[in-house]
């Protein structure tokens, strides 16, 4: 990866500030690792345009202004209605955080089943506890990745997950990160861990959004989230990400996910907006039998900007991916994909299939996609694709034909469109939910044929 370093100073600063802020109680390897981190970060700096792997993401916005840390909500934590943000899902497994601080009172822990651990990464640094010192850090590379450095720089808090070998969760865990009312510009630096045990299964939503409508009005906000995740030998992992924390937020995040033997990792990713959403997801298939499926939906509009990133590394024989993301752009928005799969030369029996779809309901909308195989194995079956085009014009006159206005219209056509990935995530609760809130993403968007009004 080419690296075009930017002067990252007011970020180094903060870290500063936020080192004589933070108890010196944390764990030694703790302050290693957040150290370890800055400098990681003040090596690689901010990524430019002349970075290949950040061609379509715009970053001068990151060093045209000064983000400190989110501070904690001014209002009192009863009044935040986190049941909004809960897909429907209004009882199991819930850690919230706010401004990127735990928040009790809208957490629950309860009927988890025996050998599952869902906690908070502070309480778990103030327990110093030995399973994550272990694993925190080993799984997204801040060496190679900046904004995994800068992270990994400001931990404070976060989830952690640990579930025992077979241990299945029933309901879905949701890790919500909210956004309270600020009036300037500031950063949250939200982490998440989960180690999944032999043959153990869940269900995982993790959401970024807005605590109340307008809460950004008045300032913007850089969310700068990683994630990582270990799978042991036949783990069975499902997640969803769903963002929309506001037109003015940039949101960078990073997936990266180990797996072993036999072990599946599903993942559906729903971006409903923003300034800059880009999200990456890297996978490594270190043992034979491992199956990954990414999934993505990206809605946009007005002048928005999407970007899906994926890497995944088939290093062993017999392991499958699959890739499927689908872009729907209106106003002057930008969506962008970029897929790549590796084979290692000694990944043979190796089953990869990728596809972005776009669909664009502005003539002032752009999608740019970048499908890529680097196959290095001679007995493989890998494939991909990509298409940009419009909505169906006979389509749209036959349900205007119907007495079905064009807004309607449009938006049968879109949910349709969008079906398939949102059918894909396997728990009709989460699908109802998402399926909700972008009916609601599509009322707000105003490019439509212009030919009649809405039924």
């Amino acid at each position: 990866m080419t690296q075009v370093a930017t002067e990252p100073s007011a970020f180094v600063e903060d870290y500063r500030r936020f080192e004589q802020a933070t108890s010196s109680a944390d764990p030694s390897w703790l302050w290693d690792l957040r150290r370890e981190g800055i400098q990681y970060f003040s090596a690689l700096g901010i990524p430019g345009s002349k970075d290949e792997d950040w061609l379509y993401t715009n970053t001068a916005p990151l060093h045209a202004r000064e983000f400190p840390l989110a501070p904690p909500a001014e209002h009192p934590p009863a009044s935040l209605a986190a049941q909004r943000f809960t897909l429907g899902l209004d009882t199991g497994p819930r850690l919230v955080f706010i401004n990127g601080r735990y928040e009790p009172s809208l957490s629950s822990t309860k009927d988890l089943p025996e050998g599952a651990l869902v906690m908070n990464l502070k309480a778990a640094f103030d327990a110093d506890r030995e399973d994550v010192r272990r694993r925190l850090g080993r799984i997204a590379h801040a060496e190679m990745h900046p904004f995994a450095a800068l992270n990994t720089a400001f931990l404070a808090d976060g989830a952690y997950l640990e579930l025992a070998p077979g241990c299945e969760v029933a309901a879905p865990i949701q890790l919500l990160f909210l956004h309270a009312p600020v009036g300037h510009a500031v950063a949250v630096h939200p982490r998440i861990l989960i180690a999944a045990g032999a043959n153990s299964r869940a269900t995982i939503v993790k959401r970024y959004g807005i605590e109340c409508v307008g809460a950004l009005a008045g300032g913007t906000c850089f969310t700068n989230a990683v994630s990582e995740i270990d799978l042991a030998d036949g783990a069975d992992i499902k997640m969803v990400r769903l963002q929309r924390e506001g037109t003015r937020t940039y949101h960078l995040g990073l997936t990266s996910v180990r797996q072993q033997r036999d072990s599946r990792f599903a993942m559906t990713s729903v971006s409903l907006g923003g300034a800059i959403d880009r999200h990456e997801t890297h996978a490594d298939l270190t043992e034979e039998g491992a199956e990954c499926v990414l999934n993505g939906l990206y809605i946009v509009g007005n002048e928005e900007h999407a970007d899906n990133h994926t890497v995944v590394q088939h290093r062993v024989p017999h392991c499958q991916s699959h890739q499927l993301f689908k872009g729907i752009l209106g106003g002057a928005a930008r969506g962008a994909f970029t897929g790549r799969v590796v084979v290692h030369p000694q990944a043979q029996k190796t089953a990869a299939t990728q596809a972005n779809h776009n669909l664009l309901l502005s003539e002032h909308a752009i999608a740019e996609t970048r499908p890529q195989l680097e196959i290095y194995a001679d007995d493989v079956k890998c494939a991909h694709g990509a298409t940009i085009g419009r909505l169906d014009e006979e389509a749209l006159y036959y349900l205007r034909s119907r007495a079905i206005g064009p807004k309607s219209a449009r938006n049968l056509l879109v949910h349709a469109f969008a079906s398939e990935i949102t059918e894909a995530v396997d728990n009709e609760d989460i699908t109802r939910g998402l399926e909700a809130l972008i009916a609601g993403r599509l009322e707000t968007e105003p490019e439509v044929p212009s030919n009649g009004d809405d039924a």
